[in-house]
C-alpha cells in the first residue's frame, strides 16, 4: 500500500498540510511530552545531546518537546532533515529556538544517513511509511555508524485505531483554522477545492494499516546483529491520547 504524501508527484502545499495536522493532533493529545521522556531517558542513557531527527515533515513534536526540555534544563541540539525538507517549516521552527535547531536544506536518505550528520538518530510517525526491508535497513544504518535510534509511532494496526483516526479525519475542516503556521494554501486545499481531508482520511488509514507492532521492531532491531547495543520496544500511554505510543529505542551501551 502507498501514502499520498510519500511521493514526488503529490503537491508539497498538500504534503505539508497532511504533516501540519499530523502535529496538530499529536500536540492537541500532548503526546509529545511522553515522547519527549522516552527520548530524553535514551538520549541520558546514551550520553547524546545531538539530534539528527529525519523524515522531519513540518518539524514534528518538536516545539513543544524543545519547551519542556528547556524547562528542565536538558540541552540537546536538533538538526531536522527530511526526503523532501519542508523549508518553511523548518524555518519556523528555529525561528522559534534559534541555536537548539539547524535545517538540512539538501534531501536526506534515511537509509543512507550522510556521514557529517552525527548524533542521535530519531523518527516520529513515519517508520511504517517503509517497507521491511527499508524500515530494518534504517535500523542498520544506525548500527554500522554506530549512532543511537529512537522510533515513534501515533498509529496502530488495531481496528480501534482505524475507526478512531476516520473519525479525526472528519475533523479536519473544523480545526484547519486553527493550525499555525497559518497557510492560505491549507484552506485552498480544505475547503475550495477540498482534496487534504480526503488525502488525511487516506494516508490515515493506510498508515494505520502500516505500523509495525512493537515485536515486530524488536525483531528488526535483532536483526541488525548489533553487539553492545541495547534495544527497547514497547508501547506507552499519553494521558489524553486515543491510542498508545508505539516505540522503539536503541543505542550503543556506555563502558
Amino acid at each position: 500500500m502507498f501514502e499520498v504524501s510519500d511521493h514526488r508527484w503529490c503537491p508539497e502545499s498538500i504534503r505539508a498540510i497532511v504533516t501540519d495536522y499530523l502535529q496538530f493532533g499529536v500536540k492537541k493529545w500532548r503526546m509529545d511530552a511522553t515522547i519527549g521522556s522516552l527520548l530524553r531517558r535514551a538520549l541520558e542513557r546514551a550520553g547524546v545531546y545531538q539530534v539528527i531527527d529525519l523524515c522531519s515533515g513540518s518539524g514534528g513534536p518538536w516545539l513543544n518537546m524543545m519547551r519542556d526540555l528547556e524547562s528542565e534544563g536538558f540541552p540537546v541540539k536538533v538538526l531536522l532533515t527530511d526526503k523532501y525538507p519542508n523549508m518553511q517549516a523548518f524555518k519556523s521552527v528555529q525561528g522559534v529556538f534559534g541555536d537548539h535547531f539547524e535545517y538540512c536544506p539538501e534531501s536526506v536518505d534515511a537509509t543512507h544517513v550522510p556521514g557529517g550528520l552525527v548524533g542521535f538518530r530519531t523518527i516520529f510517525s513515519a517508520f511504517h511509511h517503509f517497507g521491511p526491508p527499508v524500515a530494518s535497513a534504517i535500523l542498520q544504518d544506525a548500527v554500522n555508524c554506530q549512532q543511537g535510534v529512537a522510533i515513534f509511532e501515533v498509529t496502530q494496526r488495531t481496528p480501534w485505531a482505524v475507526v478512531n483516526f476516520f473519525l479525526t479525519s472528519l475533523l479536519v475542516p473544523f480545526c484547519v483554522p486553527f493550525i499555525r503556521p497559518f497557510r492560505w494554501s491549507r484552506l485552498a486545499w480544505t475547503y475550495l477545492v477540498p482534496i487534504a481531508p480526503a488525502v488525511i482520511f487516506f494516508d490515515s488509514l493506510v498508515s494505520c494499516l502500516r505500523t509495525y507492532s512493537p515485536h515486530e521492531l524488536q525483531e528488526m532491531a535483532k536483526g541488525t546483529g548489533a553487539r553492545g547495543y541495547i534495544w527497547e520496544a514497547g508501547e506507552v500511554k499519553a494521558e489524553h491520547a486515543p491510542v498508545p505510543i508505539t516505540y522503539l529505542l536503541g543505542y550503543p551501551a556506555r563502558p
